[in-house]
């Protein structure tokens, strides 16, 4: 099979489609013809992440698969022993570890048969920007009905899922983003949304609920100027410049000042769970959201996909397809 491939550290020019096995089908796993799978800032990361990274990976004792992708909708081709959730030709879509490439291997509690009103293209976007935006307003944040949210970097795959999702919370958002994004996440419902390019939003006398930071481009303590006194602070994301240690310095960052300073303030990693996968698809098949979508590209051409996710000026999410 074609797959994207990793060879070497440092930008997306260490990417080249290669032929490589077929995964083994094993115990409890699904077979999965990919037919598309969606990028996040973490394969961007990765793919940049240099000797910083293969030292963590070590430490942490993770295998090193140089195949990128963690997000999958596709076609079950074949079912390994003990799998009943699953038959030949169901459609899926999950979580599963290198999904850049034609065929892919997923355990069977990481997956879930696609709603026929989404696309592959769509059902590719929902696993990390969907758990990412779930768990940080639902159980971080804890939005209730009637509470201020403000997005901070609305206009990516995390952000225009979270903007719908805090509506559908039942919440009043204020949507940070670029000047490219704005008629776009007014579209997703944003109740007000603030081009960065014009408007300073810590410079605002309103007070937030809750702040969900995406982007990552201005300081914990600016940000925390525009909190209400009861009000949290949600690291999601991390910025596209600085390299590993500006992501670690900014989770360090947050970390001492909710334990050292006791500010309310959390930094967390969205864990997948098929629980979620099932929120999310009930919300978009009650028309509450849908996925929004900048670019596809081919498998073969997965490595500028990466490049693009990597300047920061995509807007919704990007798609891989095979």
């Amino acid at each position: 099979m074609m797959a994207l491939v990793q060879e070497g550290y440092g930008s997306a020019d260490s990417l080249h489609v290669r032929g490589v096995p077929v995964p083994a089908l094993t115990e409890g796993r699904v077979l999965v013809r990919m037919r598309a799978a969606s990028v996040n800032a973490l394969d961007w990361h990765t793919t940049h992440g240099g000797l910083l990274l293969e030292i963590i990976g070590k430490v942490m004792r993770q295998q090193d698969d140089p195949i990128r992708g963690v997000d999958l909708a596709g076609t079950v081709e074949a079912v390994g022993p003990g799998v009943t959730r699953f038959k030949l030709g169901d459609e899926v879509l999950g979580s599963a570890s290198a999904t850049f490439a034609q065929y892919v291997s997923a355990r069977e509690d990481r997956l879930l048969r696609k709603p026929p009103e989404l696309s592959f293209e769509e059902a590719a976007t929902l696993n990390v920007a969907g758990h990412t935006a779930l768990q940080g307003l639902r159980d971080h944040a804890q939005v209730k009905p009637g509470q201020r949210v403000l997005i901070h970097g609305a206009g990516g795959g995390v952000g225009t899922f979270a903007v719908q999702l805090a509506k559908a919370l039942g919440a009043h958002v204020t949507a940070v983003t670029g000047p490219l994004n704005v008629d776009l996440i007014r579209s997703l419902g944003a109740d007000d949304v603030i081009d960065y390019t014009k408007e300073d939003v810590t410079r605002r006398p309103e007070r937030y609920d809750a702040v969900l930071d995406i982007a990552a481009t201005r300081s914990v303590a600016s940000l925390r100027r525009v909190l209400a006194p009861t009000g949290i602070f949600v690291q999601v994301g991390a910025a596209k410049h600085g390299g590993w240690f500006g992501v670690f310095g900014r989770i360090i960052n947050v970390m001492l000042r909710r334990r050292l300073l006791r500010q309310r303030v959390t930094f967390f990693v969205a864990k997948p769970g098929i629980e979620d996968l099932v929120t999310i698809t009930e919300l978009i098949q009650a028309g509450t959201f849908r996925p929004a979508i900048d670019r596809t590209y081919p498998l073969t051409e997965g490595r500028e996909a990466v490049r693009y996710v990597g300047t920061g000026k995509a807007r919704a999410k990007v798609v891989i397809t095979a």
